[in-house]
């Protein structure tokens, strides 16, 4: 039993859960977010910035495959990058690959009504949801998780 449990007594415990747990509506539905404590915040964004080398590549190869058969003028062609107007595009698949990793790991903080969401894949998410919707409930998810974020980041 922990010392607050200890202190607010039994009725805490069961309702921990639920003070735990945030809500949001979009399109009608609510959603219920799990708040995770600190250190499973931490590992989160360790997981969203820890890119895959194969995966990373592969992306990279997606993306630049057409380039690389034709080139353009003005774009540069290195053994391991492709460069367009300055910018790497090895740099730009690392973003998106942490993008939708992030998009993965905020869903599983939603609870789910039935199952799990566990071993939720982004391509699974894609189907079901639009970029834009994905980037409004990644959003409504990190407003429920930190809230007060968005506003004090506005005044930095």
């Amino acid at each position: 039993m922990s010392k607050f449990a200890s202190a607010f007594g039994e009725k805490y415990d069961s309702a921990l859960n639920q003070i735990r747990t945030k809500s949001f509506t979009i399109g009608g539905y609510q959603f219920n977010v799990r708040v995770p404590l600190t250190a499973e915040a931490t590992a989160l964004q360790e997981r969203i910035t820890q890119i895959d080398k194969e995966k990373l590549q592969a992306k990279f190869e997606e993306m630049t495959k057409e380039i690389r058969q034709s080139p353009i003028d003005g774009i540069e062609i290195t053994e391991d990058d492709v460069i367009i107007d300055g910018k790497s595009t090895r740099e730009l698949a690392n973003a998106v690959l942490m993008m939708e990793q992030r998009v993965v790991e905020y869903i599983r903080l939603l609870v789910p009504v039935n199952g799990s969401l566990d071993d939720i894949t982004y391509p699974e998410i894609e189907a079901e949801w639009p970029l834009s919707v994905q980037m409004e409930i990644v959003e409504r998810i990190s407003e429920a998780i930190q809230p007060g974020y968005k506003d004090s980041r506005k005044n930095s």
